[in-house]
């Protein structure tokens, strides 16, 4: 909001706070109980005008022992709160939980990111409004001896319904080579491969591999919680964001699981990740193989020594619109499912453009798409890091 008000615009969360709490200056930047990630009781806090995370006891926060490795909810939100009343902005690890986890994967790791939309009118005859339509994916492999390689990506600027098809075929060409370890970011990958297993069973036409691709689809997810079938995959893919919420925590991230803050704060805290990326190697000859990227950098120091997000060194997906509502399409869902390329993609479906634009813009998505499944490389390298050096301190 600060940019807005250099441009004498007004922040209504300012004046409310000013008028209500007497807040100027400083108090604005102190992080608040909104920022609590999951917190259900807000409305009493404010109702006390406690809202700064300065000001709340921790015997207020109710804490019940996690049901699995980890931190719970209420751990959680409890180490947020202290960590900004003893002033510490340390990130913290779970080394020893998450080096278990760590100890379990089976080499090459594979790292997945789905784009999808669910739009109103369907881009194809006999289907339903608001059926989902998967169009793109990003692949990335970490190997066990660190290289890394964007294996491969999707795009399908011409989606039809049916189409859904070739994007699980292609998926699964490129996961079956191996028995490799499978990560996902949050539970929409899930819950898109169960549709299209759904959308297999259910099509009236003949589809002569539906079998072989329920059988795919089956061995790399869970089933939905309401479903009758119930299963969990022989090589169910792993929740990073799980792995995140169970094991690591920065402040950096003001209380956010979402890739979007989670990335910026593991390159602003690891030094490995600084040191390796300020270097122009992806997509280098001799570095790591991308599709989209040449020579790519993906350390850019700000005036204040920051790391600036990696995100920002994209090409905007729209021309002419501001870094605010760039960054509002950007926000993930509760499906953690990236907006800007959702509409990115619509756009491309019920607009006239020309081939130029479409390229233009389809160049744009693989980008965004690529650095969505290179932000998990980089967290799970960052991770390694923070855990080995805590082995050997």
């Amino acid at each position: 909001h600060s940019a807005d008000e250099e441009k004498g615009l007004k922040s209504g969360y300012k004046e409310c706070m000013s008028l209500q709490l007497g807040w100027s200056g400083n108090d604005f930047d102190a992080p608040t109980i909104f920022e609590l990630n999951g917190f259900r009781k807000k409305d009493d806090f404010i109702r006390s005008h406690r809202i700064k995370l300065a000001d709340i006891d921790l015997e207020d926060i109710p804490v019940k022992a996690s049901k699995g490795p980890g931190l719970s909810q209420g751990e959680r939100q409890r180490l947020q709160i202290e960590k900004v009343q003893d002033k510490n902005s340390q990130p913290f690890l779970d080394s020893g939980g998450l080096g278990s986890e760590m100890s379990q994967l089976v080499y090459p790791l594979h790292f997945i990111d789905f784009e999808t939309t669910t739009v109103a009118i369907p881009f194809s005859a006999g289907r339903q409004p608001y059926q989902m339509v998967a169009f793109q994916y990003s692949h990335h492999i970490l190997n066990r001896d660190g290289s890394i390689e964007h294996k491969g990506e999707y795009l399908d600027v011409n989606q039809t319904f049916t189409s859904n098809y070739d994007f699980a075929r292609a998926l699964k060409a490129e996961l079956s080579n191996d028995e490799g370890s499978i990560f996902r970011y949050c539970t929409h990958e899930n819950t898109v491969l169960n549709n299209i297993r759904d959308q297999l069973n259910s099509d009236p036409e003949d589809i002569p591999d539906s079998e072989e691709l329920c059988d795919f689809i089956q061995s790399i997810t869970k089933s939905p919680g309401k479903s009758v079938d119930q299963w969990e995959g022989s090589r169910c893919m792993i929740d990073l964001w799980q792995w995140a919420k169970q094991y690591y925590y920065d402040p950096y991230t003001h209380g956010s699981n979402s890739m979007k803050y989670v990335l910026p704060a593991i390159m602003n805290s690891s030094a490995f990740l600084q040191e390796k990326y300020s270097k122009p190697i992806y997509g280098a000859s001799a570095g790591i193989k991308s599709h989209n990227f040449s020579d790519w950098t993906w350390v850019e120091k700000l005036p204040d020594g920051s790391i600036k997000d990696p995100y920002k060194l994209l090409p905007k997906l729209f021309e002419g619109i501001s870094d605010k509502d760039h960054d509002i399409l950007s926000e993930e869902d509760d499906l953690c499912n990236g907006g800007a390329a959702l509409a990115a993609y619509g756009r491309m479906q019920f607009t006239e453009m020309s081939d130029y634009e479409k390229v233009e813009l389809s160049s744009a998505l693989l980008k965004y798409c690529e650095l969505d499944t290179l932000a998990m490389v980089m967290l799970f390298e960052g991770w390694q890091t923070m855990i080995e050096g805590t082995s050997t301190s």
